[in-house]
């Protein structure tokens, strides 16, 4: 290292905004600034958004950790937060990327990361949200 700096942020942009989660009336995403999601609004139902806020980017070999400036529900909440997949380069089979309770920093191979904002509750929601992926080395 050497001196402060901030880290790239390379998590890829959620397209297709604003959308609506759930019913009655639903909980809108917006993004208010570019990859920063506000999630607004009120559910009765479940909203089991798992695949609705998909987007994915092409890493290098290395070592990656999550961050959010902001976890809605916690780091380790299975209710507000992302899971990652990646998809290896060599076809070895896709691996677990990030999810709660393991953004922590992980060696990926080189291939695709694809992420899923998820949102799995009801009721009243208004919260912020800026996922942050670095690459360490």
């Amino acid at each position: 290292g050497g001196g402060c700096y901030e880290l790239a942020n390379l998590y890829p942009r959620v397209t297709g905004l604003p959308k609506t989660l759930g019913t009655a009336p639903g909980i809108t995403v917006t993004a208010p600034t570019p990859g920063t999601y506000r999630f607004k609004g009120s559910t009765t139902q479940k909203v089991d958004s798992w695949n609705d806020l998909p987007s994915s980017v092409h890493v290098d070999a290395g070592t990656y950790t999550m961050d959010a400036t902001d976890w809605p529900l916690g780091s380790d909440s299975w209710l507000f937060g992302l899971q990652a997949k990646l998809i290896p380069d060599d076809g070895s089979g896709q691996t677990d990327g990030f999810a709660p309770r393991s953004y922590g920093a992980r060696t990926l191979k080189a291939g695709t990361l694809t992420f899923n904002i998820f949102l799995n509750t009801t009721g009243e929601v208004d919260k912020t949200f800026t996922p942050r992926l670095y690459k360490l080395d």
